[in-house]
């Protein structure tokens, strides 16, 4: 039998590995900031971009950076009451491989790719996930309007993503390993543009270029989309605000990134997500209490959880009224037999399972008086 990796020896193992000479370390970004105006921080770069910049594209000087980054995708919860459970958290952290690297020109992009891939594909091999179980996704070309599913409506044909295929054959990922794809899983297709008064900015964010997403086959049977690589290629022609075509960019980005929770189950073989060993103790202690492990209640305070506690230790004083429906949604998954003793003994175990977060227990009281606040209004 294997020995098991626990989820803080990857998280060190990535938190110090080396990266490349001019890459700074940054303090990750709260989970509510004004990159991600009604919910919440669900990506890599866009608070930093912010920060450095001011803005998402054009950018003037060269800027690369590491951290570990919390996420939370709302729309991912709701899935954790169905088959697909398995795999979905409420509050989840990112790292990246080689840091989100940000060019000012166009110069090396297709061979920083592939070093990604490279070093993504060697550091699981490090982590005992040989080349046979990974299974990378990659664009096959097509034109916008059919790679969109119509959401994008002009004529331009997206070539092959052939850098990418190249770059895991190389990487030794057998080649019916490869994964063929027509959607935006594959195109990377970002299109924002919005005034932003606190930043004094029009921002606009037209990444478009080609994503990869790394599965990996798990004894199940089931792939488990774990990493994920990211590259900029064009830019978007406009006519009014209406986008008409693409052009080169001139800047350039890439990115390798892994879900570190997902590596941690792939890492260690797990059924499930929850079972990994800095979250299974708060389903331990459900359990004991209730005789069941609620999954759905159990990643929605999770989620809550980190929240408040973020809303504390970056003295976050404006939530707005679509994050805290966003909060609601999440309180009103938890059953109402779950007292606030018993919500602070949850949370409790939560703080002190993940001490790299010592921030959370700061977390624990605003986090059970949201939940009682919710529950006397409703």
């Amino acid at each position: 039998m294997k020995d098991k990796i626990s989820y803080q020896q990857l998280r060190e193992i990535m938190r110090y590995r080396d990266k490349p000479l001019d890459c700074i370390k940054v303090e990750r970004a709260p989970l509510i900031h004004e990159g991600f105006p009604g919910t919440f921080n669900l990506s890599f770069t866009e608070y930093h971009w912010l920060k450095e910049y001011g803005k998402y594209v054009d950018f003037d000087h060269d800027f690369v950076f590491s951290t570990i980054q919390s996420c939370i995708r709302p729309e991912d919860i709701p899935l954790i009451g169905t088959e697909k459970s398995w795999k979905y958290l409420g509050v989840f952290e990112m790292a990246d491989m080689n840091g989100a690297v940000a060019l000012k020109s166009k110069s090396y992009s297709d061979k920083i790719h592939k070093n990604q891939i490279s070093d993504l594909v060697s550091f699981f091999g490090m982590c005992r996930i040989p080349p046979e179980r990974i299974y990378p996704n990659y664009c096959a070309g097509g034109n916008v309007k059919e790679l969109t599913n119509g959401k994008y409506n002009f004529d331009f044909q997206i070539p092959r993503d052939i850098i990418s295929k190249e770059g895991f054959l190389s990487a030794g990922v057998p080649e019916n390993n490869l994964i063929s794809d027509k959607s935006r899983d594959t195109f990377l297709s970002v299109n924002l543009r919005k005034e932003e008064p606190k930043w004094g900015v029009s921002l606009v964010h037209n990444g478009w270029g080609y994503r990869n997403e790394i599965n990996i086959l798990m004894p199940s049977g089931k792939l488990l989309d774990t990493g994920t690589l990211e590259r900029f290629v064009w830019k978007p022609v406009y006519e009014g605000d209406r986008i008409v075509g693409l052009e080169d960019a001139s800047c350039d980005f890439t990115i390798g990134a892994v879900g570190l929770e997902r590596l941690c189950m792939a890492v260690n073989e797990l059924p499930r997500i929850q079972d990994i060993d800095c979250i299974k103790p708060i389903y331990d202690a459900m359990e004991k209490q209730t005789g069941e492990r609620n999954y759905l209640a159990g990643e929605s305070l999770r989620a809550l959880h980190r929240i408040n506690s973020d809303i504390v230790k970056f003295s976050i004083k404006n939530i707005g009224r679509h994050r805290k429906n966003r909060m609601n949604k999440m309180s009103r998954n938890i059953p109402e037999n779950y007292d606030s003793d018993f919500l602070r003994e949850l949370l409790q175990v939560h703080s002190e399972i993940q001490p790299w977060h010592p921030e959370i227990v700061d977390g624990i009281e605003p986090t059970i008086d949201g939940i009682e606040r919710y529950r006397r209004a409703k």
